[in-house]
């Protein structure tokens, strides 16, 4: 092969690159049909207990066999373990925050909301004396917090304002799982990772379903589409599709096509849930991601990218 159709970021020849795109576009348009599974979840009475429980039990499960099948061993420490246990614990927030949200607003405001994740890195990383704000990032600051501000507009009559709260804090819990993930994630395969962190979550859904009397085995059969969807589409397919993608163009690279996720969310919520983003909304949309855009071109090429 050429040397010239060599890429200099990832050593990876140009059909690589195409491939890694589309692998990590692919991932980013199955991740934004996750409200979309819950909003169908909740129409047939599905609580989020159960509805997550499955959801990674059914994906740690999966990930674990993978992993079996292709003879992958790794040694975890137990302080490796106890943080990807802890990590686990902070997707349970995470994502009952989000998905929670994303059933009293539009998913689309939800995805948003998610999406401010990138700036409070950069200014968690500014406030631990790690960065200076200054040029780029101050400008991707100012533009995620007009963004927002347009996105979420001034709340009035009939504006779920705990929605609107549950979809920022997503965006603090994603945070928190990042910079945790940042540590904990350095030279374990990404896979392993996974299924410690996705077991860990399936585990503990599970327990606040009993816990809480809202396990719901006859609603899960009831809800089996959304279920499936929420499983295959929503979470086996994408991460892996992530990874692979992530490893042909770099992470700063996925995280630009990543935006495709509240795009996506957008798109679908206006074709299956019949919800519309009112003008200045889409200019917060785009001044969001325009933020998340300028924040990833500083980003080190083999720095991780999380998984949704």
């Amino acid at each position: 092969m050429d040397d010239d159709a060599k890429d200099p970021a990832t050593g990876g020849s140009d059909t690589g690159l195409g491939l890694g795109f589309l692998l990590v576009a692919i991932s980013g348009i199955c991740f934004g049909l996750l409200p979309i599974f819950n909003r169908q979840a909740a129409a047939l009475g599905l609580g989020l207990p159960t509805f997550l429980a499955v959801r990674f039990l059914v994906a740690g499960g999966a990930l674990w066999l993978w992993l079996l099948l292709r003879g992958v061993r790794f040694t975890l420490t137990p302080t490796q373990i106890a943080g990807f246990v802890g990590m686990g614990a902070l997707y349970v927030v995470e994502s009952g925050l989000y998905f929670a949200s994303s059933r009293r607003i539009p998913v689309a405001l939800t995805a948003l909301l998610l999406y401010l994740y990138p700036a409070m890195v950069a200014l968690w990383e500014v406030l631990a004396g790690r960065h200076r704000l200054a040029g780029r990032d101050l400008i991707a600051l100012i533009a995620s917090l007009l963004g927002t501000a347009l996105a979420v507009g001034a709340p009035g009559r009939g504006t779920d304002v705990l929605g609107l709260v549950m979809g920022l804090a997503t965006a603090f819990g994603y945070t928190a799982y990042i910079l945790l993930g940042a540590r904990l994630q350095k030279g374990v395969p990404s896979l392993v990772a996974s299924a410690w962190i996705m077991s860990s979550a399936g585990l503990m859904y599970l327990v606040l379903a009993l816990g809480s009397h809202r396990w719901e085995p006859a609603l899960a059969l009831r809800a089996w589409k959304p279920l499936l969807g929420l499983a295959v589409i929503g979470t086996l397919l994408p991460i892996p599709l992530l990874l692979a993608g992530m490893a042909r163009v770099g992470a700063a690279r996925a995280s630009v096509v990543s935006t495709l996720e509240p795009l996506a969310a957008c798109l679908f919520g206006a074709l299956f849930l019949h919800e519309i983003l009112l003008p200045w909304q889409w200019v917060g949309a785009a001044l969001i991601l325009g933020a998340v855009i300028l924040l990833s071109v500083e980003r080190r090429p083999d720095e991780p990218l999380a998984e949704r």
